[in-house]
């Protein structure tokens, strides 16, 4: 009678912990230009296998991360000739994060350096790219543009400096391992309207009472005004 047998061997092997340091960098730099604002650029990295001296091994950084950003802050009404009196704050940036981990996030035994490497060229691409965690942040911001009012003018209800604009354009671009691709838009628009005529207080005591008791000065110094002080609308 024959006999048939089956025998599985597993095969575990420990060696010696990768203790191969990583590495950290940052810079910023702050460029002003001239009275029209200032320009802000900011870059830090940081490489796997980094971390403080307190850390384990097992604690230390697990992925490559790159974080960038640029920011400007201009008057841009400066760059309008000075009679027509624009105000044009400006505000835009763009920040990046780019997180690419050590191990591959679909076979979590497998070197993602390395299956880079045995893949075919065609496919090296799309495989780091799903393989990295990547958010980029951009932002326009216009806010309390308007017409600056000429010294000494006379407040009128139609004059064009009563107006003031705002607006705001915030756009997120993302994708994970998990998420192809996630994208927000978020954009706001502000119009308003601001009327403050120069009114002169009636105080109908005043004439009546001229003794300076400050029992009387509460009823001396009362006052009103037969007009609104201020007339506001926004609409958002």
């Amino acid at each position: 009678e024959a006999l048939c047998a089956e025998v599985w061997f597993n095969e575990l092997r420990l060696q010696q912990l990768d203790e191969k340091g990583g590495w950290a960098a940052l810079a910023r730099t702050d460029i002003k230009l001239a009275d029209l604002g200032t320009l802000s650029l900011s870059g830090s990295a940081r490489s796997r296998g980094f971390g403080t001296l307190e850390q384990r091994v097992n604690e230390r950084s697990r992925e490559d991360l790159y974080m960038a950003d640029a920011s400007l802050t201009l008057e841009a009404g400066k760059l309008l000739p000075k009679q027509w009196g624009i105000q044009i704050p400006l505000y835009a940036s763009i920040s990046q994060r780019s997180s690419t981990p050590e191990y591959d996030p679909y076979d979590l035994d497998i070197d993602l350096k390395q299956k880079i490497r045995e893949a075919a060229s065609d496919k090296r691409d799309s495989i780091r790219n799903d393989a990295q965690d990547v958010t980029t942040i951009k932002t326009v911001n216009l806010t309390n543009v308007k017409k600056m009012r000429p010294d000494g003018k006379k407040v009128l209800p139609w004059d064009v400096s009563n107006l003031d604009f705002s607006y705001s354009y915030i756009q997120t671009l993302s994708h994970n391992p998990l998420i192809e691709q996630d994208e927000l838009r978020r954009t706001r628009g502000v119009i308003g309207y601001t009327y403050a005529p120069i009114s002169k207080s009636v105080e109908p005591f005043k004439r009546f009472i001229r003794s300076n008791s400050k029992w009387l000065s509460l009823i001396r110094d009362f006052n009103f005004n037969y007009a609104p002080s201020q007339v506001s609308v926004r609409a958002d």
